[in-house]
């Protein structure tokens, strides 16, 4: 069994405790050992020691909320690139994502199944994928990608590759789709509850799915032991999806106190994605994005700091999110400077830390440095509770290391 032994590392563990210098953390086979401090655990026998000459050692980050293949705005634009093409660019994003610092993530529809068996068998250098396979959208909702004068079926994605969107109109619809996206291990069920930006037909004011076309997702997700995710935006939207059983609420960028206590009653999670839309009105014009579209965007960006603000005063779990699309994919990190701007940095990188270890199901795994648990490590160049902003650039990310493995390594470089 592979030994590693990081020493003389900053080491901020996650738990909430203040960082710790000159510490050391062994590693055997995919596990964490021993975590300790000065030299006494220098010595495991065999081991290949890692000296961290003062950087800061961490949990990998976690994103609950990315798009690895949505590599275009454009929907008819990615249709036209090849299966193999679109494969190949897939794994770039993956990559990327990695050798940022994220050793885990939820791909909040979009991947399929086939990435994440082919990332899990070492194939392609990424992150764990937590995938739901496609999501479920009412017909003229958020997923439903027809023009208003488009009257053809919604297209259909690639077995194994690309998930697309699934119309569901009536809780057996709801149902069966349910079904047959836990048929392929998905880690969950992605829902529309209300309008979105970046769909041609409807508003994000709007409202989507009845309580109990919800409902019935929610009930084939709970007999299996996952959990359903819902795009929303508004209160009602909220409401309603808690109500029907949904525990990760994204976006909420509309949330008010009343469905911040609401969601803090039922023990829902929030997960905010205030990264996609700075990025989208910054880079969306160039994308080709419409204008109408880019108007939804930017009153969703007015709105997002100030949903933090809510959630926070609620008392929420709040989790870390980006949501980027296209060629903003590599801007993941930007979510945990904003997100730091209201919660201070700390709290910022729990989110995508720990919180979202709770989010996923995975606390006993992941999320913190304790004995025990996956080694899923980054080790970094500076102090990011002193400039959360090392995290932002990938080139501060010296380490990557997940499930024990060194999938990254510029140190000597």
């Amino acid at each position: 069994m592979a030994h590693t032994v990081f020493r003389n590392c900053l080491l901020l563990d996650c738990t909430g405790a203040d960082p710790r210098p000159a510490s050391s953390v062994i590693v055997e086979g995919d596990r964490i050992t021993r975590v300790g401090s000065g030299r006494e655990l220098d010595g495991a026998k065999d081991a290949a020691v890692i000296d961290c000459d003062g950087r800061t050692l961490m949990p990998g980050l976690t994103d609950a909320h990315i798009h690895a293949a949505i590599i275009e705005t454009d929907p008819g634009k990615m249709r036209r690139e090849s299966a193999a093409t679109v494969a190949f660019r897939i794994k770039e994003v993956l990559e990327q994502t990695l050798d940022a610092g994220f050793t885990t993530v939820r791909d909040a529809f979009g991947l399929d199944w086939g990435f994440a068996q082919a990332t899990a068998r070492g194939y392609v250098r990424g992150p764990r994928i937590l995938f739901v396979g496609g999501c479920l959208t009412q017909t003229g909702g958020h997923g439903d990608w027809r023009a208003a004068h488009d009257n053809d079926p919604p297209a259909v994605g690639v077995h194994g590759l690309v998930a697309l969107p699934r119309v569901c109109d009536s809780p057996d619809d709801m149902r069966r789709a349910a079904r047959d996206i836990l048929r392929t291990g998905a880690h969950g069920i992605k829902i529309m509850g209300g309008g979105g930006c970046m769909s041609p037909t409807d508003q994000i004011e709007h409202t989507q799915f009845t309580i109990e076309e919800m409902a019935a997702a929610c009930y084939e997700a709970r007999t299996v032991g996952k959990i359903v995710l819902a795009h929303v935006y508004t209160p009602d939207g909220i409401m309603n999806a808690v109500r029907a059983g949904v525990r990760s609420i994204e976006h909420g960028n509309f949330i008010d106190e009343e469905s911040a206590a609401f969601m803090k009653q039922a023990g829902a999670y929030f997960v905010p994605t205030l990264t996609t839309y700075f990025a989208i009105s910054q880079y969306g014009e160039a994308e080709g994005i419409p204008r109408h579209m880019l108007d939804k965007i930017n009153k969703a960006k007015a709105k997002g700091l100030e949903s933090l603000e809510v959630a926070r005063a609620a008392g929420l779990k709040i989790c870390s999110g980006s949501d980027v699309l296209s060629s903003m994919q590599p801007l993941k990190s930007l979510e945990l400077g904003l997100k730091a701007q209201v919660l201070g940095a700390h709290a910022a990188i729990l989110s995508a830390t720990r919180t979202n270890a709770e989010l996923f199901g995975m606390a006993d795994q992941i999320g913190t440095i304790e004995e025990g648990k996956l080694a899923d490590l980054i080790l970094v160049d500076g102090n990011p509770l002193d400039d959360i902003g090392v995290l932002q650039d990938a080139r501060n990310v010296a380490l990557v290391m997940r499930d024990g493995v060194v999938m990254k390594n510029r140190l000597g470089a």
